[in-house]
């Protein structure tokens, strides 16, 4: 039985909230489970991961590293739409 390996894909993009510009770098993985999941990084923050949050009904920060803040709603919910249009389609 062969592994089923996907393709990590990295991509930058900017996004503009309340007048003030936000870099996201987004790299895709697979979990073990067959997961789809992002590392993210906010302005050069410390990673986030991403996923389908199932409460939220849509991709959320699931997990972050120890040195990474809270993410303000409106960001975390702009990135995520963000992730969705360039990564998950």
């Amino acid at each position: 039985m062969k592994n089923r390996k996907i393709k990590s894909i990295t991509e930058t993009f900017d996004i503009v909230l309340e007048g003030s510009p936000v870099t996201v770098k987004a790299t895709s993985f697979e979990t073990a489970t067959t997961e789809a999941r992002y590392r993210v990084s906010i302005n050069g923050s410390p990673i986030y991961i991403f996923g389908w949050d199932p409460h939220k009904n849509r991709l959320a920060a699931i997990e972050r590293s120890g040195a990474a803040m809270a993410i303000p709603p409106q960001v975390e919910q702009a990135v995520a739409i963000q992730i969705q249009n360039k990564m998950a389609a």
